[in-house]
C-alpha cells in the first residue's frame, strides 16, 4: 500500500452516494420494502384501533353475564340496602345487553333475565318455596364487615358455580357505582377510587425529586421510548444488510479495484453509508405521511376522538412532541446510531467473501442492534432513576435510550451531552478502523478474518 495515500480522503464520496442510491431503488426488494412499509403505516392505525376495540368488546363481554348461554332463567335481585339499585340506573353504552329491554313488573323491575324486587310475594325469606333450579338470587345487604352481594341457588340446582359467581360480580360491580353516585362522587372519581391504594417503597429523597420531575411517566414514556426504538432498529436492519451485501458483491466482481482508482477507500465505504441514509430517510418520511393520512381517517372517517387513537399506528409523535429543541436531540442521535451501526457493517462487509459470510455478519451487526434494543425495553418497562442515569453512558443501551430519557426529563442536558460525545468518539474510531479495513481486507479473497485480524489491520 502507498504510504503516501490519505485513506481517509472523501474524493468521491458524492459519486458512490448517487450511485448506491440509484442501485437501491433499482433493487425489486428494496422497492417492494418501501412500498409495504409506506402501506403498513398508512393502515396500521386503524387496524390497530379495530383490533383494539375488538379486544375490547370481547374482555367486556366476557364479563357481561349472558344468561341464557349461562343457564339461568331468571335473576332475582334483593336490596336490603339503602341504596337504590337497578341496571336502568348504569349508563347503557357500559351494560349494553343488560339495559336494552326494561320492563315495570308487580314486584319491581325486569330487565332481560333480571328482576329487580322492590315489594313481592316471592319474599326472600319463602325462597325455598319458589326458587326454581334454574332461578338464583342475588342478595345484596348489610352486615358487619360492611355491604355484602351473595349468590344464592336451589338446592339440586343446574346452575353452575362459575356462571353465578360471574353474575354476581356484575351486579357487585353496578351496585358499587350506585353507590358511590349517591354521595355525588364523579365517574373519575370512582375510576380513582376503583384503583386503590399502592405503595412505591423506600426511595431516597434525590431519587423521589427525580421522579416527580419527569415531564412523561407512565405508559405514555414507555411507548416513547418503544416508538424511538423501533425507529433505529429499522433503519439499522434494512441498511445493513445492504451495505455488507453490496461491499461482498463488489469484492467478489472484482469491481472494487477499479474503483480504488478514482474513489479512496474511505468515500467508497461513507458513500454506501451515506446512500443508504437517504434511502431509509425516504421511507421514514413517506411513512410519517401514511400515518398522518392514517390519523385523517380515524378522526374524519371512523369519527374516533384523538385521545381514543394516540398511541396507535407508528408513533412519530415523539419528533414534535418537546419542540424544536428536541426535535433536533432525537434527529442527532439517530443519526448517530445509523453511522455507528453503518459502519460496524462496512467493517465486517470487508471481510466477507461469499454469501455464508454476509449471514455472518450481518448476524453479529444485529447482535449489537439486538442487544441495545432489548436494553431500552427493559429500561423502558424499569424506569428506575439509578438505572437510567447509568445507561445513558452505556453504548449500544444509550443509542435507544438516552435521548428519550433526556426529553422526558430522566437525565439532564450535561448527562446527555456526554452520551454524545462518547457515541462521537466511537464513531470516529470505528471510521478510522473501517477505513484501514476496508483497504487492507477489500482486495483479499481468503477466508474470512476473524476479528483479530480485523484489529490487527487497525495497527498498520
Amino acid at each position: 500500500m502507498n504510504k503516501r495515500e490519505n485513506i481517509y480522503s472523501l474524493q468521491g464520496v458524492g459519486k458512490v452516494f448517487k450511485f448506491t442510491l440509484v442501485q437501491t431503488f433499482k433493487n425489486k426488494a428494496y422497492i417492494l420494502s418501501f412500498v409495504l412499509f409506506v402501506l403498513v403505516m398508512t393502515f396500521m392505525g386503524p387496524l390497530q384501533y379495530i383490533m383494539s376495540k375488538n379486544g375490547e368488546n370481547t374482555a367486556k363481554k366476557a364479563f357481561e353475564a349472558d344468561y341464557e348461554n349461562m343457564g339461568i332463567k331468571n335473576v332475582y335481585v334483593y336490596n336490603d340496602t339503602p341504596t337504590e339499585f337497578s341496571l336502568s340506573e348504569i349508563n347503557k353504552e357500559e351494560n349494553e345487553g343488560l339495559t336494552a329491554d326494561i320492563t315495570k313488573t308487580d314486584d319491581g323491575i325486569k330487565i332481560g333475565n333480571v328482576h329487580f324486587i322492590e315489594d313481592s310475594d316471592k319474599a326472600f325469606s319463602n325462597r325455598n318455596e319458589w326458587l326454581g333450579e334454574e332461578d338464583a338470587i342475588i342478595y345484596i345487604h348489610t352486615v358487619d364487615e360492611g355491604i355484602e352481594v351473595s349468590g344464592i341457588r336451589a338446592d339440586g340446582s343446574k346452575i353452575d358455580t362459575g356462571d353465578l359467581d360471574d353474575v354476581t360480580a356484575i351486579i357487585k360491580e353496578n351496585y358499587e357505582k350506585s353507590r358511590l353516585r349517591d354521595v355525588d362522587i364523579s365517574n373519575s372519581d370512582i375510576i380513582k377510587i376503583s384503583a386503590g391504594v399502592h405503595t412505591d417503597g423506600v426511595v431516597k429523597e434525590a431519587d423521589y425529586v427525580a421522579e416527580q420531575s419527569k415531564t412523561i411517566t407512565g405508559q405514555k414514556y414507555y411507548t416513547y421510548i418503544l416508538g424511538f426504538s423501533v425507529i433505529v432498529m429499522m433503519i439499522v436492519s434494512l441498511s445493513n444488510s445492504f451495505i455488507i451485501s453490496s461491499v461482498t458483491e463488489e469484492k467478489q466482481s472484482k469491481l472494487v479495484e477499479s474503483l480504488l482508482v478514482s474513489v479512496r477507500p474511505m468515500a467508497l465505504v461513507m458513500g454506501k453509508i451515506f446512500g443508504m441514509m437517504a434511502y431509509v430517510l425516504s421511507i421514514l418520511i413517506c411513512g410519517f405521511i401514511g400515518s398522518k393520512l392514517s390519523d385523517l381517517v380515524l378522526r374524519n372517517v371512523m369519527k374516533v376522538s384523538e385521545e381514543n387513537y394516540a398511541g396507535t399506528g407508528f408513533d412519530f409523535s415523539i419528533f414534535k412532541q418537546f419542540g424544536p429543541s428536541g426535535f433536533i436531540i432525537l434527529l442527532f442521535a439517530l443519526i448517530m446510531g445509523y453511522l455507528t451501526f453503518g459502519i460496524l457493517g462496512g467493517i465486517f462487509g470487508s471481510a466477507c467473501n461469499s454469501t455464508e459470510d454476509i449471514q455472518n455478519a450481518t448476524g453479529s451487526t444485529m447482535i449489537f442492534v439486538m442487544t441495545g434494543y432489548m436494553g431500552a425495553m427493559f429500561m423502558g418497562m424499569m424506569d428506575k432513576n439509578v438505572l437510567n442515569q447509568v445507561m445513558a453512558f452505556v453504548p449500544p443501551f444509550s443509542y435507544f435510550s438516552a435521548p428519550v430519557m433526556y426529553v422526558t426529563g430522566r437525565i439532564e442536558l450535561w448527562q446527555m451531552l456526554v452520551s454524545f460525545v462518547i457515541q462521537i468518539i466511537i464513531v470516529v474510531v470505528l471510521t478510522r478502523l473501517c477505513a484501514k479495513t476496508y483497504r487492507n481486507l477489500i482486495l483479499s479473497d481468503s477466508s474470512t478474518p476473524k476479528l483479530a485480524a480485523i484489529f490487527k489491520t487497525a495497527k498498520m
